[in-house]
């Protein structure tokens, strides 16, 4: 890493993307002697702020806790407090070309902010290269324009008087789509994990359910895909079920949401408890949905040696798997860390191509 007075240069860094929250990596670091790459994640949100209303993110306040983007005008702000930014009425909507709006660009923002963040709050930063991913469903149509969003100099404005605005130059990018980063990263930590022959990665996130079919690390297109209906999906068809009004409401939705990924017996709402056995069927199904439809495209799975399950409602996903499909169960991996294995399998990436890059010069 090169460091000057107000300008630092990073080899590799890493962003995720996804409809629920936004993973980023920082420096690797040694701990308990393993080299772990560190990351860190926030909401996958954004709220518009209001012309005149400074005092909603003043400094010190959880208000100011991430970073303010300027779209043609609009204010929009991404980081961990962005809740004291949000309407009590928010829908969520899986959108095809995500990555392509202004809310999109905020949350990239938002990462390097925190990237920052972990350096100092230099003024100046360079990645020589940051590795991103897109599911399944729309790699090929947004690749090349996503490459164009993320490289180049972007403005970083912290609503912190202290810090201000800074700026993050990426040098150069890759896209991949999102499965693929946790099979590198479980491979890379599992020193008894065999890729050899057929396997199945199951990428379980807020919006999308990635299934991604490789014969060892070689991705088979042909029958991988995507489902819109994940975790997102559970939890709004819960507090649908609960009260039709919820399912709009961010922080009711949220709420039920960290209920499922926590096997949390009850979710309280509106001072009132319910219990989450209620709406087991419910949820059941959404994942079924997503099986089912996993099958109309990978097909039969008895040529697979291992299916990993990864993504933030990996557990979740894997828990339906073993209760309702036994016969997978052997072959089935889940890993502790899923939450963080894609965007750490990006850093791995993003680390071989900037070697890569630098032994071509």
């Amino acid at each position: 890493m090169k460091r000057e007075a107000q300008m630092i240069t990073v080899p590799a860094r890493a962003i995720d993307v996804g409809y629920a929250n936004t993973k980023f990596t920082c420096e690797r670091k040694r701990v308990q002697g393993q080299n772990i790459i560190r990351a860190g994640l926030f909401p996958s949100i954004t709220g518009q702020l209001q012309p005149g209303a400074s005092f909603l993110h003043a400094p010190g306040t959880l208000g100011a806790d991430g970073c303010i983007t300027d779209v043609d005008g609009v204010q929009h702000f991404a980081g961990l407090g962005v809740t004291m930014h949000l309407r009590g009425i928010q829908p969520r909507h899986v959108m095809a070309d995500y990555c392509t709006s202004p809310s999109y660009l905020a949350l990239v923002h938002g990462a390097l902010h925190y990237m920052l963040e972990d350096e100092g709050n230099p003024k100046e930063m360079e990645i020589e290269h940051l590795t991103v991913g897109l599911p399944l469903n729309n790699f090929d149509t947004y690749r090349a324009r996503l490459i164009d969003v993320v490289r180049g100099r972007h403005a970083i404005f912290s609503p912190d008087p202290n810090v201000g605005l800074r700026h993050v130059t990426v040098m150069d990018a890759s896209v991949i789509v999102q499965p693929l980063g946790s099979l590198y990263y479980y491979g890379l930590v599992n020193s008894d994990f065999d890729t050899s022959g057929w396997n199945l990665v199951i990428d379980v996130g807020g919006g999308t359910i990635d299934f991604l079919v490789a014969f060892d690390k070689a991705p088979n297109y042909v029958r991988s895909g995507a489902h819109p209906e994940s975790m997102l999906a559970c939890s709004t068809a819960v507090a649908k079920a609960i009260n039709p009004n919820l399912q709009s409401q961010f922080g009711v939705v949220q709420a039920i949401d960290t209920a499922i990924r926590d096997g949390s017996e009850s979710v309280l709402i509106a001072g009132e408890e319910f219990e989450m056995a209620n709406y087991k069927g419910v949820i059941t199904e959404v994942l079924r949905r997503g099986y089912e439809a996993m099958l109309n495209t990978v097909g039969a799975l008895e040529d697979f040696q291992n299916i990993l399950i990864c993504g933030g409602g990996g557990a979740v996903f894997y828990d339906f798997l073993c209760e309702h499909y036994p016969a997978l169960r052997r072959r089935l991996r889940n890993g502790a860390d899923s939450t963080f294995s894609n965007v750490r399998g990006f850093h791995v990436v993003s680390e071989f191509m900037r070697e890569q890059t630098t032994a071509a010069r």
